[in-house]
């Protein structure tokens, strides 16, 4: 004789339903289910609410809010300085279970040891301000950015890979993880360098100011020597105000996006540069790398264009710091229209989860993690 396992309440829930709701015959009712005649008699009989089987729970569902609760007050009192064990939770907390049924209680809120994230530490004055600019911004349309701002500018240095254990070193730092089975961690193709660790690939790293705008990458540009006042002062009068004109020929003036950087940006040399070329600047707060393009877009698309293209090269090649320079000046100006429109018009949906998060860090993709 076959042992069927008992019915659950959603099961007697679904027949009752079947039964009174949809008028099915019970061999219908009976097929749908897998169940056979008498079972499906018996079932309606049943009341809809059943009596749970088994033990009782060691943690009721009030138990696992608490145990929530306070879990959120110590992550946030300890400010990420240390960690929060199960055991610290289950003292604090103040509940007779052991820690395994307390993981399991979490588990199924879907709350887990997670990684922590990596952002710039925001003050109370820098939420204020970053607040006050999705305030001011948050209604703009994706086209009101795309046209409007003609140019959206920063700076970063990329370091020059240009012989094979430079670049198979690069390649590695773009790579996630992989699937494997338990005890396979240190073989051979499933170990890489940390990413901490401190890489000198020989050549000098190149300084390189982008310009956004029009939805292509109009401006790329290498910065030599050293970043200061002067020398952002010669870039404003030179390559930015030369790709505006050439981009809008009949605008008098212009409007560039910037971060604040005190050293060349926000100089008194390069202030008086930008009223000379008649740019005006809107400034994004400060610690705001989540508000410019080239941060959010720009550079690790290049980074994946360069990867993608050495993928396939033999470890014999090896490249000159010019021609690598050369190398990412093509592969920034040579991106899709598509990508670096979307990725402007970005702005208005980045200004409005700023503004829901009240100036706080906001999810910068689709999908929490």
């Amino acid at each position: 004789m076959v042992c069927r396992k008992p019915f659950t309440q959603r099961e007697v829930q679904i027949i009752h339903r079947m039964k009174h709701l949809l008028k099915l015959p019970i061999t219908h009712i009976a097929k749908a289910t897998d169940r056979n005649k008498c079972s499906v008699y018996k079932a309606l009989k049943m009341k809809k609410v059943l009596m749970q089987r088994g033990r009782p729970k060691a943690l009721t569902p009030k138990d696992v809010r608490h145990l929530v609760a306070v879990l959120k007050g110590m992550v946030k009192k300890a400010k990420a300085c240390y960690e929060i064990t199960l055991a610290m939770l289950v003292k604090r907390a103040r509940v007779q279970v052991c820690e395994r049924t307390v993981r399991e209680a979490l588990k199924k809120k879907n709350i887990k040891f997670r990684k922590m994230r990596s952002k710039p530490i925001l003050t109370n004055d820098d939420k204020k301000a970053r607040l006050a600019f999705a305030r001011k911004y948050k209604d703009k349309t994706c086209a009101w950015w795309v046209r409007t701002v003609h140019l959206h500018i920063d700076l970063k240095n990329f370091a020059a890979y240009t012989h094979a254990k430079a670049r198979a070193y690069a390649a590695q730092r773009e790579v996630r993880g992989a699937y494997r089975s338990l005890g396979q961690g240190l073989d051979e193709g499933y170990v890489l360098a940390p990413k901490e660790l401190k890489y000198n690939p020989g050549p000098k790293s190149i300084r390189i100011a982008a310009g956004v705008g029009n939805g292509r990458v109009l401006l790329w540009t290498e910065i030599k020597g050293r970043w200061n006042g002067q020398v952002a002062a010669d870039f404003y009068k030179g390559p930015m105000l030369q790709v505006l004109k050439r981009t809008w020929p009949r605008r008098r003036s212009f409007l560039v996006l910037e971060d604040n950087d005190p050293s060349g940006f926000k100089s008194r040399k390069g202030v008086a540069a930008k009223l000379q070329a008649k740019v005006q600047i809107l400034e994004i707060p400060k610690r705001s790398p989540d508000l410019n393009i080239c941060d959010y877009a720009l550079w690790k698309q290049v980074t994946r264009t360069m990867r993608k293209q050495e993928r396939r090269w033999p470890t014999s090649r090896r490249e000159t710091r010019a021609q690598y320079v050369a190398r990412l000046a093509r592969a920034a100006r040579g991106l899709k229209k598509s990508f670096v429109v979307k990725a402007i018009g970005d702005m208005k949906r980045r200004c409005q989860r700023l503004y829901h998060s009240k100036g706080g860090h906001f999810e910068e993709g689709g999908r929490r993690s």
